[in-house]
């Protein structure tokens, strides 16, 4: 699943700023090459996926969306947090040098440390209309319980099996 799209980093960020990072020629008239900015869209994604993988199985479903249309299909979008998670991630990947103290670059930093919250289990990818954007890894395909059983065998050392060893 493809968590942002190259419009979602227009809305968020301006198709001039995109125009200077992706049109190297600069000869007009300037266009966004969207062929490099998937492919940046793409290496966000994997790298989120290395965190949102500790969480949920892969590929996110997504968070399901209410019918526009009564009894109309289903529809199923990205995690707004994730979105913009992606985003950010695309966003330093176009850029070839930061400073640390850059916009970009704490951005950057600050969406790696959200996927790592999320991995860590201390904060979850929330759905604004309710449910689960995905299946939970800790949970059971089957019946969507999070319940694990250990089965123990007898203790086969006892007391009595020890005496005579110092």
């Amino acid at each position: 699943m493809t968590y942002a799209t190259v419009d979602d980093l227009v809305k968020r960020f301006g198709e001039l700023e995109l125009i200077q990072l992706t049109d190297l020629d600069n000869i007009p008239p300037s266009v966004i090459d969207v062929a490099a900015v998937e492919v940046k869209i793409a290496d966000a994604c994997a790298f989120a996926d290395g965190y949102i993988g500790q969480v949920y199985r892969l590929p996110l479903t997504g968070c399901l969306k209410p019918a526009t249309v009564p009894g109309g299909p289903a529809e199923y979008a990205t995690p707004p947090v994730l979105v913009r998670i992606v985003c950010d991630l695309t966003r330093y990947y176009l850029h070839d040098d930061l400073a640390p103290e850059h916009e970009v670059y704490r951005r950057y930093q600050a969406a790696v440390k959200t996927l790592e919250t999320i991995a860590n289990g201390k904060a979850t990818l929330a759905c604004p209309w309710g449910g689960s954007p995905g299946v939970p890894i800790g949970s059971d395909v089957q019946t969507g319980s999070d319940e694990t059983y250990y089965s123990f065998s007898p203790r086969a050392i006892t007391d009595d099996a020890l005496k005579g060893f110092a």
